[in-house]
């Protein structure tokens, strides 16, 4: 405990004495960013940089650690499929300083403690990468049959098919408006028409997009009406959202069972303490407790974990 009260002391006063600086110095940074205004509005017309930035992180020392690495590149693409704007080194860098807070704070309660939770500390920011990601997934399935049959309209008003997805691209909203303007930008720059759709399934990387993609491919070897595939795939895409909607329907019961089995012992623990401290004090303060609690936490975990796996259909 003292660890921690000495490690909340030191960032507390990391950020006293900053904001005392801030303070103390307002005039001289606000007379600097008032010049940086102004030197940006007399340079607004010098070329812009056109080269992507390939580094891994703005710490140089972190970016030669981090560059060539085969899970920086698994971390790369995570982080695009989630839509976010982050660097492998923020990345990095929070999943570090999470495990070591996790660290420090369960350093009381024995060593499998502070190693559970400078676990869950490390992991923490994929676990946000990875709902966010589901996420954009959802809302992006949500678009697609829109965004195709926009597609599909402004074939038949004339406009050619990479016309359609500019136009897709400017009048649809993120995040799939943005995908679809990112194949435009990257087909006219000079990537050939396949390589900018495969890259546009690996940005999403869901099955909608892939047959979305895959019709795209066979009707542009092959030949036929692109209209008709698209409204054939439009339809079949709304067809799938429905049924989803139907399974979530059916399966609601069995996780709100397997969040209130889950719920139902913190409850209970929590009542005892309220009402009975002392009898549960002994799991906190002997080592047999505290075993007893984490190994209840994790059966409890991995118990929450199967049910709602098992009341999930794939589709």
């Amino acid at each position: 405990m003292q660890t921690v009260v000495l490690f909340l002391v030191f960032f507390g006063t990391t950020l006293v004495l900053f904001g005392a600086y801030v303070f103390a110095n307002r005039r001289r940074l606000e007379a600097t960013a008032a010049l940086k205004a102004r030197i940006g509005a007399t340079t607004a017309r010098s070329p812009t940089p056109i080269l992507r930035d390939l580094r891994k992180s703005a710490v140089p020392m972190l970016d030669r650690v981090l560059t060539g690495r085969s899970f920086t590149v698994l971390i790369e693409v995570a982080i695009e499929r989630a839509g976010l704007h982050w660097t492998v080194g923020e990345f990095t860098i929070a999943s570090a300083l999470l495990a070591s807070m996790g660290l420090l704070a369960a350093q009381s309660f024995g060593v499998a403690a502070s190693l559970a939770a400078a676990t869950i500390g490390l992991v923490l920011p994929t676990f946000l990468l990875n709902v966010q990601r589901r996420r954009r997934v959802a809302r992006i399935e949500e678009q697609l049959p829109e965004a195709i049959d926009m597609i599909v309209n402004a074939m038949r008003a004339g406009f050619s098919f990479q016309a359609a997805m500019k136009f897709v691209g400017e009048e649809m909203a993120a995040p799939i408006g943005e995908e679809f303007a990112t194949f435009y930008e990257e087909q006219r720059l000079g990537l050939d028409v396949r390589d900018a759709l495969l890259d546009l399934q690996e940005r999403i990387d869901t099955l909608d997009i892939k047959m979305f993609v895959t019709s795209l491919l066979i009707q542009r070897e092959t030949g036929g009406n692109l209209g008709e595939i698209l409204t054939g795939l439009s339809t079949l895409i709304r067809d799938r959202a429905a049924l989803r909607d139907q399974i979530d329907t059916l399966t609601a019961e069995p996780k709100l069972t397997g969040t209130a089995l889950a719920l139902l012992p913190l409850l209970a623990f929590a009542v005892i303490m309220i009402l009975n401290r002392p009898m549960m004090q002994p799991m906190f303060d002997t080592e047999t407790g505290r075993y007893t609690l984490m190994f209840a936490a994790g059966i409890l975990t991995v118990g929450f974990l199967m049910i709602r796996r098992i009341a999930r259909i794939d589709m």
